[in-house]
């Protein structure tokens, strides 16, 4: 973390100024934060979790592809090698999600798309997706044959780490929303370090479902209204991350929770490392 002890006065104004009042005003109402040097060493720690937060969505979201990708080349596509197959191109995706496809296998060229050259290969395509694309390959119902796409039987090769991997437990409607509901958790919390916000502030927690006629999101708990709230429902966004990391790859998040970046989110949500950072001291 950046000394702002060893800073002059006129120093930490400049840094301030460089931030915004503004910007630091939030942390001022929301943690009571007495003085600059407080509200910075807040915001310090802000910036901190923001990084740890983002290798565990990183790595989420590279397992993730990988495993969509696998499970469907395995059903769908002929172009490519086994296990890495064109399956964009055998399915009837929603209409954003061809574009995105679209955008990178093709080039417009005065309202013609034409195929780039080199081709793409699918390897090329699946690694250039953004991870908004994934939860919503669960809207696809049928291949561009007008057969149903078998999810039941798709999400468990996603998932083995999963405790549910029958495919019977995958067919409802319900079970299926969940993952989607847990997918989107993930893809909300890094836009929200993609775009620098502050990830203390959180609106209401829902139940992992989604809007479906006649049946909406039940809210569990409002927005988070105090630090320990705050740090509360960070530890909750913590485990289910992990835990969604265990469905993709059992043995990838035994090893992620032991290494040094999860053990410093963890020591992140602490009561104790907000007052280290207040007082603008060295945390662990």
């Amino acid at each position: 973390m950046l000394d702002y002890n060893n800073m002059s006065a006129q120093n930490v104004q400049e840094v301030i100024q460089a931030i915004s009042h503004v910007r630091l005003g939030s942390y001022r109402r929301f943690f009571q934060a007495g003085t600059d040097l407080e509200a910075l060493g807040l915001y310090q720690w802000n910036e901190d979790l923001r990084e740890a937060f983002a290798r565990t969505t990183d790595l989420i979201e590279v397992v993730l592809r990988n495993k969509f990708h696998a499970a469907l080349s395995q059903r769908y596509g002929q172009l490519g090698s086994a296990g890495s197959r064109d399956w964009y191109a055998h399915l009837r995706l929603p209409q954003k999600s061809f574009e995105k496809v679209r955008d990178i296998t093709h080039v417009n060229n005065r309202g013609n798309w034409r195929p780039r050259q080199p081709a793409r290969t699918p390897d090329d395509v699946v690694s250039n997706l953004t991870f908004g694309f994934w939860p919503r390959l669960l809207d696809v119902s049928t291949d561009t044959n007008q057969v149903a796409v078998p999810w039941n039987h798709i999400i468990p090769d996603v998932l083995p780490g999963h405790r549910q991997r029958v495919e019977t437990y995958w067919r409802p409607q319900a079970h299926q929303d969940a993952f989607f509901a847990r997918l989107d958790l993930c893809n909300d919390l890094r836009n929200r370090i993609a775009h620098l916000e502050p990830i203390w502030k959180l609106g209401p927690l829902r139940e992992e479902a989604r809007n479906r006629p006649g049946r909406q999101v039940n809210i569990v708990d409002g927005p988070t209204r105090t630090p320990q709230e705050s740090l509360d429902r960070l530890r909750l966004i913590d485990d289910r991350l992990i835990e969604l990391l265990h469905w993709l790859s059992p043995t990838l998040a035994w090893f992620y929770r032991q290494c040094p970046t999860h053990s410093r989110c963890v020591a992140l949500l602490t009561p104790a490392a907000l007052d280290a950072y207040r007082q603008n001291r060295p945390f662990p």
